[in-house]
């Protein structure tokens, strides 16, 4: 039975460090959310790896490399808290000062590398870290607290949302409801036996390892094939950009949206998504949204493409890109592909590029 539960333990594991990695990359590029839960599940990744070490008594093996050093449960709520955050305040801005509170893991890690290495090389008979009251207070029993606070205050969020949908006698329906409180049930089972097994030392870990497991599972599949499903659903009829963005001059960040295309040319990033642009603009994504929609008339999609095919016509009447094919120019401008500028440029001038070439080029010998 304990192989068994070690080859389970190894797999779900393999799996969650799969997913961590997936999110966290996702996270980095466009969308903020998914780096925070992919932080989550690499804690629980690491849990499970723990498990199976103890299954197999890795822990005790000569030369074993100490990987759960590199396990700190001060992530957990740290990356709850921003999670909650960029899900809950559409216009909620992670910066990169906030990184700063990420500290103290790095310190946690250190001082545990550093035993490491001087119990293996210098001195095998000093205590655990975990003997050390202070140690144990920060590392085991402070990560505790801070879940505690953060799923209170995640709680107090989200009663007050589910409140106002019902005063407006809307129903969210299983899917709403699974997208409202689905994370925060997780968590806060597993928040409640973390405290049954660590402050009242209850045997309750066999069930810790397998709500961490559903956890893998389920949310980061989740987390992985749409993390905006994460967000909590906006009540109809609010318009929030008037009320959520009010600290923001339309005006200046407008003509920072236009610098940002006329100057920068971010158009020519082929797969330039809102998060990418929002994130370059250090603004929130609704926000950049509701400045293109209602400045400009226009859908994100729309508004970048537009910038994309002027660039295309500015070349083609360039005497130095003469010597380029057109679709080199598109290319060049932003569009993934021939059928893609084909179509987008037809919508924009009423003509295939190779006719508009023609046409350009019989006004020309007119002149």
């Amino acid at each position: 039975m304990g192989n068994w539960k070690a080859a389970f333990f190894l797999l779900a594991t393999g799996q969650g460090m799969l997913l961590t990695f997936a999110l966290i990359v996702k996270g980095f590029s466009n969308k903020r959310p998914a780096l925070f839960l992919g932080i989550i599940l690499y804690v629980m990744s690491m849990e499970l790896l723990n498990a199976w070490g103890m299954q197999v008594h890795y822990h005790s093996v000569p030369g074993a490399f100490a990987f759960w050093i590199f396990q700190s449960y001060l992530l957990l709520p740290l990356a709850l808290w921003f999670l909650m955050q960029l899900t809950t305040y559409d216009n909620y801005i992670f910066e990169k000062k906030n990184w700063l509170v990420f500290i103290p893991v790095l310190i946690e890690i250190s001082v545990n590398a550093f035993w490491r290495f001087y119990w293996r090389n210098y001195n095998s008979n000093v205590p655990s870290l975990l003997k050390n009251p202070v140690w144990f207070f920060l590392t085991e029993l402070l990560p505790i607290i801070g879940m505690v606070v953060v799923l209170s205050v995640y709680t107090q969020r989200l009663i007050k949302l589910h409140y106002r949908f019902s005063r407006q006698q809307v129903r969210l329906g299983a899917k709403g409801l699974f997208r409202m409180y689905g994370l925060l049930f997780f968590l806060s089972i597993l928040t409640v036996l973390w405290i049954a097994g660590v402050v009242l030392h209850l045997p309750v870990f066999a069930g810790i390892e397998l709500l961490i497991t559903a956890c893998l599972f389920t949310l980061g599949y989740i987390g992985y094939a749409d993390i905006d499903f994460f967000r909590l659903p906006q009540l109809p009829g609010i318009s929030p950009e008037k009320s959520e963005f009010t600290m923001y001059d339309d005006a200046t960040e407008m003509q920072r949206l236009k610098s940002a295309f006329e100057k920068d040319k971010v158009f020519t990033q082929p797969k330039l998504t809102v998060d990418q642009l929002a994130t370059g603009l250090n603004l929130p994504v609704r926000y950049v949204s509701h400045l293109i929609n209602n400045y400009c008339e226009a859908n994100f999609s729309t508004f970048v493409n537009t910038y994309r095919v002027q660039e295309v016509i500015s070349k083609l009447a360039d005497p130095g890109q003469q010597h380029k094919t057109i679709l080199a120019l598109a290319l060049e401008s932003g569009f993934s592909s021939k059928s893609t500028f084909n179509q987008v440029f037809k919508q924009h001038t009423g003509k295939l590029p190779s006719s508009y070439l023609l046409t350009a080029n019989s006004d020309n010998l007119l002149k």
